[in-house]
C-alpha cells in the first residue's frame, strides 16, 4: 500500500468465491446445433428443392358439355324462365332416352373460343368508357387550368402597365 514515504508494496489475496446457494456450476461444453449436414452444403441441390417447392399445380380445363354451355349462356343473359323450361325439356329428353351421343357431346371450341372473346370485347368496351371518362376530366381540367393562367398573365400585364404608367408620372413631376 501506499506509505507517506512513497513506496508501494504488493500483497499476494485470495479472492474467496461467493457461494451463496452451494450450487455446483458445470461447465457446458459447446455444441453445433446450427452445422449444415454433409449432403445439404451442395449448392445445386439447394437451388433443386427450391425449384420444386415453388413449382404449381397447373389446372386443367375440361371442355365444356352441350348443356353446360346452354346454361351458362341463359344465366349471363338472365334468361331464368328460358333456362327453366330448357332444363326440364332436357331432363324429360334424357330420361325417354330420346338424346343421342352425339347430342350430348363436347361443344366444339369455336364456340367456346367464341365465348371467351365475347368476354374479352365486353371487358375492353368496359375499359374504353373508363379511359374515356377520365380523358374528359383530364381535358375539362386542362382547360380550367389554361383559363387561370390567361387571366393570371392578363393581370400582370395591367400590373406592369400600371407601374410604367406611375414611373413615368413620377419622372414628369421630379
Amino acid at each position: 500500500m501506499a506509505d507517506e514515504e512513497g513506496a508501494f508494496f504488493l500483497e499476494q489475496v485470495t479472492v474467496p468465491e461467493d457461494s451463496d446457494d452451494e450450487f455446483a456450476y458445470e461447465e457446458v461444453p459447446v455444441e453445433d446445433d446450427y452445422s449444415v449436414a454433409e449432403g445439404d452444403e451442395d449448392l445445386d441441390t439447394a437451388f433443386a428443392t427450391q425449384k420444386i417447392e415453388t413449382e404449381k399445380p397447373t389446372a386443367t380445363t375440361r371442355p365444356e358439355i352441350v348443356e353446360d354451355f346452354v346454361r351458362n349462356f341463359l344465366v349471363k343473359m338472365g334468361m331464368v324462365r328460358t333456362l327453366d323450361c330448357f332444363q326440364t325439356e332436357w331432363y324429360e329428353l334424357l330420361q325417354k332416352g330420346m338424346l343421342n351421343e352425339e347430342d350430348v357431346r363436347v361443344v366444339p371450341d369455336i364456340y367456346v373460343k367464341n365465348q371467351q372473346l365475347d368476354d374479352l370485347v365486353t371487358q375492353l368496351r368496359q375499359d374504353v368508357a373508363k379511359f374515356k371518362e377520365a380523358a374528359e376530366r383530364a381535358k375539362q381540367t386542362f382547360v380550367r387550368l389554361k383559363k387561370e393562367r390567361d387571366f393570371h398573365r392578363m393581370h400582370h400585364k395591367r400590373v406592369v402597365q400600371e407601374k410604367n404608367r406611375l414611373i413615368t408620372d413620377l419622372k414628369r413631376w421630379l
